[in-house]
């Protein structure tokens, strides 16, 4: 169950605790100025009428605002579902399409250089010769179906989908440096911490190897 999910439910069972104390403040309220009126204790009467209608008003405010919640945690929750069944569907297909585009470019060496040139791009970060050579072939390539249409855009957003499980799990892009630096301080479980040591001479490698 999602958070989402959780924090719904808690918001209908809030829900039904006010509904349940307005029922029996309503009936004691209703009881006490039966009892005036039977008096003819008119002031009474009113008093109590009045503190009804606070209640009354009170709660369904309280209850018009949870509704307002509980309608847009449902909303997020259906956009969530709506996105997550999007990727799923057709994550396939865009690998399908990548496999056809490697071969056209010559191989899985070209294409690891368009993927790399592409995601350095994406970051503002310098390309490499090799890299800007393959994001040209692919230029080239896509220009070879002009009537298609398809640019880099296209081929990032192709990626995007085809890696829609790391989408679903990634909140932002992050340069390398900022990455590198957000590792010492990342919270993790303690046996995940065992990842920690190897990325970070990862990316000390990649910062060299990129330089060379």
């Amino acid at each position: 169950m999602t958070m989402k999910a959780s924090s719904t439910i808690q918001m209908q069972n809030v829900f039904k605790e006010k509904i349940e104390v307005l029922k029996e403040e309503t009936s004691n309220l209703i009881g006490e100025i039966a009892g005036y009126a039977g008096d003819g204790n008119t002031n009474e009467s009113l008093r109590s009428l009045r503190n009804l209608e606070s209640k009354l008003k009170d709660t369904m405010d309280s209850l018009s605002n949870r509704v307002d919640e509980v309608e847009k945690e449902l909303k997020e929750l259906k956009d969530q579902v709506n996105y997550m069944k999007f990727f799923s569907d057709y994550r396939d297909w865009a690998s399908i399409f990548i496999q056809m585009l490697t071969k056209k470019l010559g191989g899985v060496d070209n294409w690891r250089g368009v993927e790399m040139g592409l995601h350095y791009h994406n970051l503002n970060e310098p390309l490499t010769k090799k890299e800007s050579g393959c994001v040209e072939r692919l230029m080239n390539l896509l220009k070879e179906d002009e009537d298609i249409g398809l640019n880099l855009t296209d081929i990032k957003l192709l990626l995007e989908v085809r890696d829609a499980s790391n989408i679903l799990i990634h909140k932002k892009n992050q340069t390398s440096r900022d990455a590198e630096m957000e590792l010492g301080t990342y919270p993790v479980p303690d046996n995940l911490k065992i990842y920690k040591p190897p990325l970070k001479k990862a990316f000390k490698a990649m910062s060299r190897w990129r330089s060379s």
